[in-house]
Formats: C-alpha cells, structure tokens, sequence
C-alpha cells in the first residue's frame, strides 16, 4: 500500500512537472507569436523608410570616399604640373613653362590657381615685363582665394609703387594689411607706408609709425632695430616736431 502511494505521488509530481513544461512551452511559444507579429507590424509600418534610410547613409559614405579619392587624384594632378612648369621654367622654357602655368591658372582648384598666377607674375617681373606683371598683380589682388598669397601681392605691389604712388595711395593698398592685428604683415606694410611717409616729406607720420613697430610684441628683431634707428635719426634732426 504505501509503495502504491509513493508511485501515485511520483505519476502526480512528473504530471505537475509536465504540465509545467507546456505552459512554459506555450507562453513561450504565445510570446514569440506576438514578437513576431510586433515585428511584422513595425517593419510593414517602417521598413521602406528603414531600407531609404540605410541607403542613403551608404551613399553618403560611398560618395565621401569617392569625392575625397577624386580631389586626392586631381591635386596630385595639379602638383605635378606645377612642378612640371617649374623644370620647364628652370630649363629655360619660358613659354612652355607660362603656357602650362596658365592652364593650371585657369583650371585648377583654388589654392593651385592661385599659386600659378603668383608663379605667373613672379617670372613677368623676371623677365623684365614690370607692365605687364604690375596689371596682374592688381588683378590678382582683387580675386586671390589664398590670403597669405593675397597679402604677399599687396606688399609685392606696395614695393613696386612705392616711389610713384602718394601717401594717401599707399595707405589705401596698405590698409588691409594695416588693419589686422599685429603681424608679420602689419608691421612690413606700416614700415613700406613710414618710407611712403618720408618720400611725402612726412616725417611726423614716419615717427608714429615706426614706434608703432617698435612696440608691437613678437615683432622681428630686425625689424624693430630698422625701427628705432630710424626714430633716433627722426628725432635727432630737428625735423620733427
């Protein structure tokens, strides 16, 4: 009798145990069932605009990568022909050399465009055609994308039309320079307008403008030494008042 009890119990606990395992079989199988119909439902509501979506990240990326190998290509395109018009130029080539530095001129990016015009008139002055290569300069001012290569121009030009130009003249070309905060730049082109001031026999503007430079911080010592000789000869003459 009691063995017959215990095997009764024992049928009853696995029967529990059994109908345990279904039920965790069947929520199991009702929680995926919902699952999968949840993501039915959402990808039906979203997957086309998922699918444009990662598309269009992809096309993005793609076109990056090849407009960045593009530009890659074509500035080694542009550096090649530069350095070819230099041997060109150092061969005596002029011509060939001018010929391809135009081209790059006219259709390289912004910055090779640039330096080939700078190149351009640089060999001008070279070859002795002042005319010709002072037009540019003044053209090349106007549209230079580079500023450093701009500033460059406008000191080139304030060189050259330093004994023709007037004071006032000069200050105007200068002005940009000038104007920006203290640099090599500012006091190159107040030390151009100081000897613009003097050939205007000028000499009080001369003074203001080389104390200018030799108080500006960080400025060459060079610089600052041409400065202050010229402060003791202004101010040593009499000139001043």
């Amino acid at each position: 009798m009691f063995l017959f009890l215990k095997v009764q119990k024992m049928v009853k606990e696995k029967r529990q145990e059994q109908e345990l395992d279904f039920t965790d079989v069947f929520f199991k199988e009702v929680s995926e069932d919902v699952q999968n119909d949840n993501i039915k439902a959402f990808w039906k509501k979203y997957g086309t605009q998922i699918v444009v979506f990662v598309a269009l990240c992809l096309t993005i990326a793609v076109s990056f990568e090849t407009i960045k190998h593009w530009r890659d290509v074509r500035n080694q395109e542009y550096s090649n022909n530069f350095a070819l018009a230099q041997s060109l130029y150092n061969q005596g080539k002029v011509e060939d050399s001018l010929k391809l530095l135009q081209s790059l001129s006219k259709d390289g990016n912004a910055i090779y465009s640039d330096i080939a015009e700078s190149k351009i008139i640089s060999v001008l002055f070279e070859q002795n055609k002042i005319d010709e290569a002072l037009a540019k300069l003044e053209t090349f001012i106007k549209k230079a994308h580079n500023d450093k290569l701009k500033n460059a121009a406008i000191m080139k030009l304030a060189l050259y039309k330093l004994g023709n130009l007037s004071f006032d003249d000069m200050k105007q070309l200068l002005h940009p320079l000038i104007q920006e905060k203290p640099s090599a730049w500012s006091t190159g082109a107040k030390e151009l307008l100081a000897l613009s001031a003097l050939r205007a026999n000028n000499q009080d503007q001369a003074l203001v403008l080389y104390n200018d430079i030799a108080k500006t911080p960080d400025v060459h010592e060079t610089l600052r030494a041409r400065a202050q000789n010229m402060i003791s000869i202004l101010t040593s003459t009499g000139d001043t008042k």
